[in-house]
């Protein structure tokens, strides 16, 4: 398989996240997927982060992502066949966004893949399909797709990521709840935590002659799905007077925005300059 369409691509930059506490017992999954930023004082050199929340990589986790086995001589995944990398101790390449009631987070493994780029395949996702909440056609009722591991489902043979879809159900120009995010109506399921949202843009391609001169391209990455919404039904049971409550999924995400991702993205920037100062490097 060479992947060649924006989704094909995007399934290779999407990472499912293992995550154990310090006695290697298992605590969740979750996704990840990754980009990569430039340093603006050093261009020769980029950094490779796997974006997640906060919430699924905090600082102490132990965690382990499995990318797919490059094919000898070839730029191509080898499908059947993984690399597993263990990232163990976290501590000094974890930045979260600055602010903590935005629940973003990432990983710089740029010297994890350094070390092993030539035996793993990946894609990353480039920072100009980033949305900045300019765009006209940003609005409510607009379709999605997002990419991650729902109920620890996915490929397992090939090491796949599911593809879903739904649609933006607040206004994405408008901070939901005055924090940089926003509302999709979609079936979120725990283990999609991490999961990067794109603007399926088809049907604003379909008005391109309304906005003739607005630069349109099929896909623009919105954000990552940090949580779903849930409702306690009440169950009553004879012969007794506790009130449990059951959960139950009501359909709805909430997606932290592109912008915020990027301000994560800075403060990595300027942790990987202040540590390269650090070490005189």
């Amino acid at each position: 398989m060479q992947p060649n369409s924006f989704i094909e691509q995007i399934l290779f930059s999407t990472l499912r996240i293992e995550l154990y506490d310090n006695h290697e017992k298992s605590k969740g999954i979750g996704t990840g997927f990754l980009v990569t930023t430039e340093i603006p004082d050093d261009p020769n050199t980029s950094l490779v982060l796997m974006i997640t929340n906060r919430h699924v990589l905090q600082s102490n986790s132990q965690f382990v992502i499995n990318f797919h086995k490059r094919l000898s001589g070839l730029n191509q995944p080898d499908l059947e066949h993984t690399y597993t990398v263990n990232a163990g101790d976290i501590r000094e390449s974890y930045y979260c966004h600055p602010n903590p009631d935005v629940d973003l987070a990432c990983v710089n493994l740029s010297s994890v893949i350094d070390n092993i780029r030539d035996q793993i395949y990946f894609r990353y996702l480039p920072s100009n399909l980033f949305a900045s909440f300019l765009e006209p056609e940003m609005d409510a009722g607009t379709k999605v797709i997002f990419v991650g591991y729902p109920d620890n489902r996915y490929d397992e043979r090939h090491n796949l990521p599911i593809v879903r879809s739904g649609i933006v159900a607040s206004h994405p120009k408008i901070d939901f709840n005055g924090l940089p995010q926003f509302i999709i109506d979609a079936q979120v399921f725990p283990g999609s935590s991490g999961s990067p949202v794109f603007l399926n843009n088809i049907d604003a391609m379909l008005n391109r002659a309304i906005m003739p001169m607005h630069p349109i391209t099929s896909y623009i990455f919105l954000g990552v799905v940090s949580a779903t919404m849930i409702r306690n039904n009440r169950i009553n049971f004879m012969q007794t007077q506790l009130k449990p409550f059951a959960e139950e999924i009501i359909g709805l995400g909430i997606v932290f925005k592109s912008t915020a991702v990027r301000e994560l993205m800075s403060e990595a920037v300027k942790g990987y300059k202040s540590k390269k100062l650090a070490n005189g490097t």
